[in-house]
């Protein structure tokens, strides 16, 4: 049958959302229960159900608050753990970093101070090189002034001696056939001299045995001048002096006389003579046991004391 409702006496207030429900319900209750008798049970069963989906919207929406403020918490948990555990490793990071820098700095100052004591080294080496190169230049200049006096010495001790070539040798050779050999030298030169103005006289060893030069030591440097001067004349004015004039056994050979030069001195005049005749000198003659070269007659002679001089006197001539 039919539900009559009986509408409200009075307008209902405003109420909030959350008694609203409520009041309507138990107005309904009242109307229902007054109405039909029956709908007791019916009425309080519906009021459960309104009460308790009221109550499960309120526990849901508590809920929901619960999980979205726990979700915020477990966000900055988070973000705070991954903050540190980034802080940690940036600290460990430069712990590294430092650990690295102190070696790095270590090995450079301990290669600093090896280069520092090297350069110390090489600064003391060095001044000991140029003391030494200094030493070295006075001892080779002491040396080639003790050279130069020895070799003075050496040709002084021949400056009474004459050097004579190209007589032949015998097996039954003796000093007095030498000897006698050159008096008649002397007889065809016009020298007047005795066998005491002989001191000593003797061959001296060379590449050929048959050939050795003779070396004639007299007793007076001027005796030994007149010799050497004699022969160059006889040469000149009259016929050169051969083996044949001095009636000595194989066929003639001219005789070369000159003086005793020392083995220096010797190969300084080979030179000499060798750059003379390469570059049109005239003249290249030895002189009291001195070397001179000169380009013409009418020029100036040069004395000869080394290879540097005679490259000099070549490159100005």
């Amino acid at each position: 049958m039919p539900l009559n409702r009986t509408p409200p006496s009075t307008s209902p207030t405003p109420t909030s959302a959350a008694t609203l429900p409520v009041e309507i319900t138990q107005a309904h209750l009242s109307a229902l229960s007054s109405s039909e008798p029956n709908l007791s049970l019916k009425t309080d069963s519906l009021a459960t159900d309104i009460t308790l989906s009221h109550s499960s919207r309120n526990v849901k929406r508590k809920l929901s608050g619960v999980n979205r403020d726990s979700g915020l918490i477990n966000q900055d948990s988070g973000l705070s753990v991954f903050m540190s555990e980034m802080k940690q490793m940036f600290n460990d990071f430069k712990l590294q970093q430092d650990e690295k820098y102190e070696k790095l700095l270590s090995l450079a100052n301990s290669i600093r101070d090896s280069f520092d004591h090297l350069t110390i080294q090489h600064n003391s080496l060095k001044c000991q090189v140029e003391q030494l190169e200094t030493e070295r230049k006075e001892h080779l200049f002491h040396i080639q002034e003790l050279e130069s006096k020895l070799e003075q010495m050496e040709q002084s001790s021949r400056s009474s001696c004459i050097e004579i070539r190209n007589i032949p040798t015998s097996n039954t050779e003796t000093k007095s056939a030498l000897l006698d050999t050159v008096l008649g030298a002397a007889k065809l030169l016009d020298v007047k001299m005795q066998p005491r103005d002989v001191k000593d006289l003797f061959r001296i060893k060379t590449k050929d045995p048959a050939i050795k030069p003779i070396i004639v030591d007299f007793t007076s440097v001027l005796l030994k001048e007149e010799f050497l001067m004699k022969f160059r004349k006889h040469n000149k004015t009259s016929f050169k002096l051969t083996t044949e004039h001095l009636k000595l056994v194989g066929p003639a050979k001219p005789i070369f006389i000159s003086e005793n030069l020392s083995a220096r001195n010797k190969r300084l005049f080979y030179l000499a003579r060798d750059a003379a005749k390469s570059n049109g000198f005239q003249f290249c003659w030895v002189s009291h046991g001195k070397i001179f070269v000169r380009e013409k007659i009418g020029k100036t002679h040069y004395l000869i004391k080394n290879e540097a001089d005679l490259a000099r006197v070549i490159k100005t001539a």
